[in-house]
């Protein structure tokens, strides 16, 4: 809510969930429990992401990740690099990057392998 000179987006969105009289207090509240459940969100991602990373145990890796909250939410990847600096294994190099369409290319690509029958 600071981000937005004070409060009025944060009080802007609780009036239209009927709350009318949100104080400053209030958005500072909602501000502080989005921080939190937004962090949590990427440190979860950060341990599923960093367990693979770890088990690939490339020299360097990227992985692609597709989603609106990674899409949208302003530091969400800033979230998931640090956590992943804590957990990937020192010396393997890491990168996340926006797939766009990640799911839509990964069931074609399964569709298509599945189709080609076995490989020989």
């Amino acid at each position: 809510c600071e981000y937005f000179h004070g409060y009025e987006h944060c009080s802007k969105f609780l009036k239209k969930l009927g709350l009318n009289h949100a104080t400053d207090q209030d958005c500072s509240n909602v501000r502080y429990i989005c921080e939190c459940v937004s962090r949590r969100a990427a440190h979860l991602v950060s341990a599923g992401v960093a367990t693979l990373v770890n088990k690939i145990a490339q020299e360097s890796v990227t992985v692609g990740i597709d989603g609106s909250v990674y899409r949208f939410h302003p530091h969400f990847h800033d979230l998931i690099m640090e956590k992943m600096a804590d957990l990937v294994t020192p010396g393997i190099k890491f990168d996340i990057m926006l797939s766009e369409d990640g799911s839509g290319r990964g069931a074609a690509l399964v569709a298509a392998v599945a189709c080609s029958g076995p490989v020989k």
